[in-house]
């Protein structure tokens, strides 16, 4: 299992969020804890980072294989995560 950190840029935007909607990534987070190579690698400017799907709603995070972590860099609704 990999250690999750996230960002404050990440809670910030969570906090914006309904329950509901935020009850949600919080789900995913766990699932990505467990498995982080599940998400979709990013290409050009944002190379090295995965993003992971949940609804309308994205996960961007950076794995480091090494130390066995996950890095959340911003979680949110997909039209503001990629910015």
């Amino acid at each position: 299992m990999f250690k999750l950190l996230i960002s404050v840029r990440a809670r910030k935007e969570l906090k914006k969020l309904k329950r509901l909607h935020q009850e949600a990534i919080v789900a995913a987070l766990e699932e990505i804890k467990d498995e982080p190579l599940a998400g979709k690698p990013l290409t050009r400017e944002l190379t090295g980072r995965f993003s992971y799907k949940v609804g309308i709603f994205r996960i961007i995070y950076k794995v480091n294989l090494q130390n066995k972590t996950v890095r959340v860099i911003s979680a949110g609704h997909r039209s503001m995560v990629y910015n």
